[in-house]
């Protein structure tokens, strides 16, 4: 089955299937602030348009190997997980998927996971990047999910830096 699943971004700018099943989280449900944009979500609920649906990523092994690998995991808000936590669980339970956004940060997870997506005011990335976390002095290495700001070796702020990227044409 054909399915989208949409971030805010794609619903606010009016993106939504009428001939497929569109998906949201109840996190991207909640990031919808602006009258007329709630008032589609409604209308669109309510015709059975769009679906809420929610999936605990944290148990899932896989795609917090990739958030954590790609470097993205504190760049992507909760939300950014949660939908790709979703269209993940879809691509295994056989769905065709394609999730909405915007978001630079996602589509390069997205693609780094081999899901597809589609942006709907943006071009969308040309590359994936992956990132790591160095110290600036020392060049020590930190786990991309590191929370710390300076090296516990020199004091030195630590920083992302990207380790390789690869085309997506």
């Amino acid at each position: 089955m054909k399915l989208y699943i949409l971030d805010a971004s794609g619903l606010i700018n009016g993106f939504f299937s009428k001939d497929s099943l569109n998906l949201m989280t109840s996190s991207t449900v909640n990031e919808i602030k602006d009258i007329n944009t709630e008032m589609l979500l409604d209308n669109c609920i309510r015709e059975g348009i769009i679906k809420i649906e929610d999936v605990d990523y944290s148990k899932d092994e896989e795609i917090m190997d990739v958030l954590l690998s790609s470097g993205d995991f504190t760049r992507l808000s909760q939300t950014d997980k949660d939908i790709v936590a979703l269209a993940l669980k879809h691509q295994r339970d056989g769905d065709e998927v394609i999730t909405v956004t915007d978001d630079y940060s996602m589509q390069n997870t997205l693609k780094l996971l081999h899901l597809r997506f589609q942006s709907v005011r943006t071009k969308g990335i040309k590359k994936t990047i992956q990132w790591k976390k160095i110290c600036k002095g020392c060049r020590k290495e930190y786990p991309s999910d590191t929370t710390l700001e300076e090296c516990d070796i020199c004091g030195s702020p630590i920083i992302r830096k990207r380790m390789n990227a690869h085309s997506n044409f």
